[in-house]
């Protein structure tokens, strides 16, 4: 357990869509009132006041931050991308004003969960920018179905990369391997 988390305190435990307090944040029925500067966009921010931000979301119950997650600016949904409970994850990929960068750097994060790099890559928008493509085929946390198939729209020079990557799983490595067979004239 976390250095402050107590037996009753709700960080401790992993939090569900099912949980009432969130189950209200996500159905809209909430009475949680966020600050202001966490949810309207910043135009300068410094790093003090960021790790202000950092220390602020991390004292936050669970239903709050998921709040947060779908309503926050660009500073906050940083924060909650990071954050170690996969529902905050997945409501941040959920705000409204979630940008292709954010999605690019979600998808190098490697300690991000599989299902929500599966969640990235099942949106065409994102997938259709080659650094996204590229980003998710090089996650080794990203699923194998998810990397062979986006496997297909990789440059040369990168699956060549990839082919001879440690990073990635050996069944993509291999088929990485074959793939560049195919493309040289080695056939099959």
């Amino acid at each position: 357990m976390s250095v402050g988390a107590g037996p009753t305190d709700p960080r401790g435990r992993e939090p569900d869509a099912h949980d009432p307090e969130v189950a209200a944040v996500l159905e809209g029925r909430d009475q949680i009132q966020l600050d202001d500067d966490m949810v309207a966009e910043a135009t300068a921010t410094a790093a003090a006041r960021h790790e202000s931000l950092l220390v602020r979301v991390r004292k936050m119950p669970v239903a709050m931050r998921v709040k947060l997650a779908l309503s926050g600016n660009k500073e906050a949904r940083q924060v909650l991308a990071h954050d170690s409970v996969k529902l905050v994850q997945s409501c941040v990929l959920r705000n409204p004003r979630f940008t292709l960068e954010e999605a690019l750097a979600m998808s190098k994060n490697r300690s991000l969960a599989g299902e929500l790099l599966r969640t990235i890559a099942d949106q065409r928008d994102w997938v259709r920018n080659y650094s996204v493509r590229l980003a998710l085929v090089q996650n080794p946390k990203t699923p194998l179905q998810v990397a062979l198939g986006l496997l297909g729209g990789i440059q040369d020079r990168d699956m060549r990369i990839l082919a001879k990557s440690r990073n990635v799983p050996a069944a993509l490595q291999s088929q990485a391997k074959r793939s560049i067979l195919r493309r040289d004239g080695g056939g099959g």
